[in-house]
């Protein structure tokens, strides 16, 4: 009976036992079910005095096993031990419980080791858990019975990877037998397995392998799936020439990787060719002769590889002569593209060294570098460069020059290298001030570098000079809100690593330059049409705003972005960039502004939007849709502001536009019989106020070849607010003035005089509207506008007036041109020509 309790642990063992003798009893009971293990490894059955005892103990540290046992084992968690041994009669029951160790550097969970003897048979079950540097665990479980000089086993595994994942068994009976030379040999014979690698299944079919000294066999050996299959057979002995075979066929070159655990570099495709190893008695050595199709480094296609691996017994080393031919089609570049790649991989050093000279080498290995800002990389890369180091410490050096072209993820623009040059160093690939173009020839100098640790952990720091450069464009069909197309120039700064990417631009646009926020797309956060065309009694009321107020903040919560992106922009505006908001998509109406100012803003792609700085509107256009029928674009007036003070859409508003009306009766204002033949210029205002999120609108008139007089008498006729409005919502879709009194009874011959003269007046409108229309798609110039009007008189189309219409900027929008002339059917009139021409010069 022998109890201890100490620091390291405490237990108890109640028996007859002997500790000289302990191991050697351990090892008999293993031989007498496996007596020709004898033949093969340093066990063997020795008379000794017999155990029969029972031991319980739980351990609490390991540094005593490492300083007196040498056993190179790290106790996390206490570890659990039963033993129940009899020699005598073959009884064992062991089991040990470890539930978080580390044993020779491996890091190991939920350790259960058991040991049993039922039915004279010896039994042992290990499962463990092995934990990887990434936190993640592979699961082992190993099964075996021993009897009769036969052993049974199966090993399970599973790896629990999220790519590529590793789980399978594998069944194996062991017999030891004597050959007809009377020596004694271990057949090992594989029963019918299965593994899967992510989601493909392979077979492990039935083979035998036959060792015994100095000499192995194998027959059959082979796992396949479809078209893929590793076969391996052939005879070695001490003393022969003769190889072992390996043939292989489509073999996923990741999978291996993935089983020895190499992943400083990714490389890919599927391996066929046939190795060789030779002397393994004497000397192990072997080559082989593979071919590998759709070959990648680092997911850059590369083409086919043609290598020749061989075994360099005196360096003990792995020796690599390769060629990748580029057998790819859908590139740019045409003729040979050659990758010449020598070197070794010393398993010993655990160290790689290969040289690799490009010779228009696919470069879209480099996106795997900057894939959280690049796509659709089609690179021509020349140079020498050279993969070397620590297995673990890979670095990739040497010079290159790069042609093609790739696209910036958040800008969505392609942009162009011509002999770029790219500088690889130890830890970092450096773009020493490459020159990068756009579809239109403009340019940009790019000055920055990618860093790494070891070909992981990317960061990148970028500096960016614009010149004229096309640097954003999107055109709203992934259903942006906001989108548009942006030439500069002026200074980028981009930095960020995998996941987010920070930009701070200042830059002052270019001519060709539009903004778009829609206004009306299902993302926006709310309707923000100006003018709103409706019903009173198809209002919504306050609960079912309120119910889809918050299915909206459901979708955004459950809306999620791979990578954050945050943006910020100090822009020089001028009239050559425009703001465009969209209205309504289906009608087609929306708001261009062009105008100036200094305008700091930033976004982030899951936050918001925050802008500061006055916007001086110089000229804009408010294309208008009244009840889905009449069109009438208002000209916004210089002058007018927007001050942004953080949320754009609580921006303070101060434009006006107008909308002219050309020729307009004053008969229907019924002033008198000395203006019943008079027909006028009148310009309907629109005064918008408030903030974008709640627009202010009201409307106005304005005569300008009207006397004061004649203006006072028009304005005591539209002495309110409520027919001020009525007046210039006629005026824009009837295009003349509301009759007073219209709206009571009136005699049934001036109604129908009316009613015809309005019906007049609106098909005279639609027809100035489709002339304008056709007009503004054949000349297609944003500094130059054409366009027609026709309208009625008092008496409708017998004293109509035809008018064509000009307005245009030269000299860098400082000379303004406008202009009407055409032809008055009016008997009364003293001349049937009309001119108006207004010519601008801003100092």
């Amino acid at each position: 009976y022998l109890t201890f309790d100490s620091d390291f642990g405490h237990g108890e063992v109640r028996g007859h036992f002997d500790y000289a003798t302990l191991r050697q009893n351990m090892e008999n009971l293993i031989v007498e079910q496996l007596p020709s293990l004898q033949k093969f490894t340093p066990l063997r059955h020795r008379a000794v005095r017999h155990d029969s005892f029972t031991m319980e103990a739980s351990v609490t540290r390991g540094d005593w096993l490492r300083h007196l046992l040498g056993v190179p084992v790290e106790l996390n968690a206490p570890v659990g031990l039963y033993a129940s041994v009899n020699s005598r009669s073959g009884h064992v029951d062991v089991n040990l419980n470890a539930p978080d160790i580390v044993y020779d550097n491996r890091h190991l969970r939920q350790l259960s080791v058991s040991l049993s003897s039922p039915s004279n048979n010896l039994c042992a079950d290990v499962q463990a858990t092995q934990v990887g540097e990434n936190g993640r665990g592979t699961d082992f479980c190993i099964s075996a019975t021993a009897q009769g000089d036969e052993l049974s086993a199966e090993v399970q595994l599973d790896n629990h990877a999220k790519r590529h994942r590793f789980r399978g068994r594998l069944q194996s009976m062991v017999s030891f037998d004597r050959n007809s030379e009377g020596v004694t040999e271990a057949r090992f014979n594989v029963r019918p397995s299965e593994l899967a690698i992510g989601d493909t299944l392979f077979a492990i079919h039935p083979a035998s392998v036959v060792y015994s000294k100095n000499h192995l066999q194998v027959n059959g050996l082979s796992v396949s799936s479809g078209n893929q299959y590793v076969k391996v057979s052939g005879e070695a002995a001490k003393g022969s020439d003769e190889p072992i075979t390996i043939d292989l066929k489509d073999v996923n070159v990741e999978y291996v990787l993935d089983l020895v655990g190499f992943h400083s570099v990714d490389f890919s495709g599927f391996a066929s060719g046939r190795a060789y190893l030779t002397h393994l008695f004497d000397g192990a050595g072997g080559h082989a002769d593979l071919y590998v199709n759709k070959f990648q480094f680092e997911e850059g296609n590369m083409g086919t590889l043609l290598a020749k691996v061989g075994w360099n017994k005196e360096d003990e080393q792995i020796d690599i002569d390769a060629q990748a031919v580029d057998t790819l089609g859908g590139s740019l570049f045409a003729g040979k593209r050659l990758t010449t790649i020598k070197g070794y991989v010393s398993p010993k050093r655990n160290y790689i060294d290969l040289a690799i000279k490009a010779l228009d080498t696919r470069g879209e290995f480099v996106q795997s570098f900057c894939s959280s800002f690049m796509r659709d990389a089609d690179l021509s890369v020349n140079g020498d460069l050279r993969l070397w180091g620590d297995l673990k410490q890979i670095n990739l050096t040497g010079d290159a020059r790069a042609n093609g072209k790739m696209t910036i993820r958040p800008l969505n623009v392609t942009y162009q290298l011509h002999d770029a040059p790219i500088q690889f160093m130890v830890n970092e690939i450096r773009f020493p001030g490459d020159v990068v173009y756009d579809r239109n020839g403009n340019t940009a100098i790019v000055n920055g570098s990618v860093y790494h640790q070891h070909l992981s952990r990317l960061t990148y720091d970028f500096g960016v000079e614009l010149h004229h450069l096309l640097g954003y464009d999107w055109d709203g069909s992934d259903g942006s809100t906001f989108y548009g197309t942006v030439y500069a120039s002026g200074d980028v700064r981009v930095k960020g690593r995998s996941g987010q990417v920070d930009i701070d631009i200042e830059a002052t646009p270019e001519r060709g330059s539009q903004v778009v926020y829609n206004a009306s797309s299902p993302d926006a956060i709310a309707s923000r049409e100006f003018i709103n065309w409706s019903s009173r009694d198809t209002l919504p009321d306050a609960d079912a705003l309120a119910a889809d107020q918050s299915l909206e903040d459901d979708e955004e919560e459950a809306y999620d972005m791979p990578s954050d992106i945050r943006i910020n922009f100090l822009i020089n505006t001028n009239p050559d960039a425009t703001l465009k908001v969209i209205m309504d998509n289906n009608s087609g109406d929306y708001i261009a502004l062009n105008g100036s100012g200094v305008i700091r803003a930033s976004y982030y792609n899951k936050g918001g939007v925050d802008v500061y700085g006055n916007y001086l509107v110089d000229h804009g256009v408010y294309k208008l849709t009244i009840q889905n029928i009449i069109k009438r674009d208002f000209e916004f007036l210089q002058g007018g502001l927007i001050a942004f003070g953080g949320d754009p859409y609580q921006a303070d508003l101060r434009l006006k536009a107008q909308y002219p009306v050309n020729s307009v009766s004053l008969s229907d204002l019924q002033l008198g019989r000395s203006f019943s033949s008079n027909n006028i210029r009148v310009n309907c205002l629109m005064n918008i106020t408030g903030t974008p999120g709640a627009p202010k609108v009201d409307f106005d008139l304005d005569m300008p070849t009207v006397g004061t007089d004649a203006k006072q008498m028009i304005y005591s006729i539209i002495n309110s607010e409520e027919e001020m409005n009525q007046q210039v919502l006629y005026l824009l879709a009837v295009g003349r003035f509301l009759s007073p009194g219209s709206n009571n009874s009136m005699g049934t011959s001036t109604g129908e005089k009316q009613t015809s003269l309005a019906m007049q007046s609106i098909l005279s409108g639609q027809l100035s509207q489709q002339i304008n229309n056709v007009l503004s798609n054949v000349i297609n110039n944003n500094n130059w506008n054409f366009g027609a009007n026709i309208s009625t008189g008092d008496e409708g189309w017998n004293n109509a007036e035809y008018e064509g219409l000009l307005s245009g900027r030269m000299l860098n929008n400082r000379l303004l041109i406008n202009g009407q002339f055409g032809y008055r059917d009016n008997a009364n009139a003293t001349t049937s020509f009309i001119g108006d021409f207004d010519i601008r010069y801003l100092i």
